[in-house]
């Protein structure tokens, strides 16, 4: 009757030991989850604000204090979010194509193509790059930094300046 008792607990403490663990890592997919979920809304509404040339759409993705980085760029500040998005608006007409995520708590790293037609003088950019998001306490994006061949994106310099 003992041997019974001591297989019972030991078959029900693992039960409890795997439930705990199968917990645990659905929460974490699930913060995984909602990262997707934010950067999919968030490169939507990218696309969707330039057609409507509306960079408050987007750069309200951004924590107040957050960076935006690339080869080309540095900025800090919702703020300074929006004015560099304003002027990409202004000068190109852009869709951002998302080919991969990699998701990981609460960073993702995106391989993804910049689309764009230069509104004055026609020509087209095509960009394939690199995101690493990372999403804060806030639920925003406190921090973006873009990875690419900067040569084949010189006409992205001007924007910087």
């Amino acid at each position: 009757m003992q041997k019974i008792k001591s297989k019972t607990w030991s078959l029900l403490a693992g039960g409890l030991l795997a439930s705990l663990f199968a917990t645990s890592a659905f929460a974490a997919g699930s913060v995984a989850m909602q990262v997707e979920h934010l950067i999919k809304q968030a490169i939507a509404e990218y696309n969707s604000a330039m057609e409507e040339g509306d960079s408050a759409a987007f750069a309200k993705y951004f924590a107040s204090n957050a960076k935006y980085e690339s080869p080309l760029f540095r900025y800090a500040g919702r703020d300074q979010i929006a004015r560099h998005v304003d002027a990409e608006f202004k000068a190109y007409k852009a869709r951002y194509q998302v080919n991969k995520m990699f998701m990981q708590d609460n960073s993702a790293a995106i391989v993804l193509t910049w689309d764009a037609v230069d509104r004055q003088s026609g020509e087209q950019v095509k960009l394939d790059m690199v995101g690493l998001f990372e999403v804060g306490s806030s639920g925003q994006f406190s921090s973006a930094v873009f990875y690419y061949d900067s040569a084949k994106a010189k006409a992205l310099a001007n924007l910087a300046k």
